[in-house]
C-alpha cells in the first residue's frame, strides 16, 4: 500500500511570502497556482485574484503544501501540530534554525541533548511551528 503524509498550510492573504521564504531556506521545486490563474476565477471577486488557491514545495525528503484561507477568517496557527526538521549535520541543523527563526521566537535554543547532537524548537514570522533535529543514533 503507498501511503504519504503530506503538511498543508492554511495562510491569511501571505502563501506566497511564506511559501517563498521556505522555498529559499529549504529548496526543492516550488509551484503556485493563484486563484486569478485557476478555473474559480470566474466566481471569485476580482480582488481575490492574486490568493494563492494551491502551492507546492516538493522536495527529495518532503512535500509541504498551502493556500492563503480563501477570503474566511484568518486561520488559527494550531499550537498542537510541529513541522520537525530532520538533518544529517550539525552544520545543517545550523543553519535550518538560524534562518527559520529569523524574525519569529525561539522557544528552545538549538542545543546538544541526550537524543540529538543538535535539537530545538522555534516559531517562525509567519506563525508555524517547527522542530530542527540532527538525532544521536538510537540505542539498541
Amino acid at each position: 500500500m503507498a501511503t504519504s503524509l503530506t503538511t498543508y498550510l492554511l495562510f491569511h492573504n501571505n502563501c506566497r511570502e511564506a511559501m517563498n521564504y521556505y522555498h529559499e531556506i529549504l529548496g526543492g521545486d516550488l509551484k503556485i497556482m493563484t486563484l486569478g490563474d485557476s478555473p474559480m476565477k470566474e466566481q471569485m471577486p476580482p480582488e481575490s485574484a492574486n490568493l494563492v488557491m494551491h502551492a507546492f514545495l516538493q522536495t527529495p525528503g518532503f512535500a509541504l503544501m498551502a493556500s492563503d484561507g480563501m477570503m474566511g477568517p484568518a486561520p488559527a496557527n494550531g499550537d498542537a501540530v510541529e513541522m520537525a526538521l530532520g538533518v544529517d549535520s550539525v552544520e545543517e541543523a545550523e543553519r535550518l534554525f538560524s534562518k527559520l527563526s529569523d524574525g519569529g521566537n525561539i522557544k528552545m535554543p538549538l542545543q546538544e541533548t541526550f537524543w540529538a547532537h543538535r535539537y530545538g524548537q522555534l516559531t517562525d514570522k509567519f506563525g508555524m511551528h517547527w522542530m530542527v533535529s540532527y538525532n544521536k543514533p538510537m540505542p539498541m
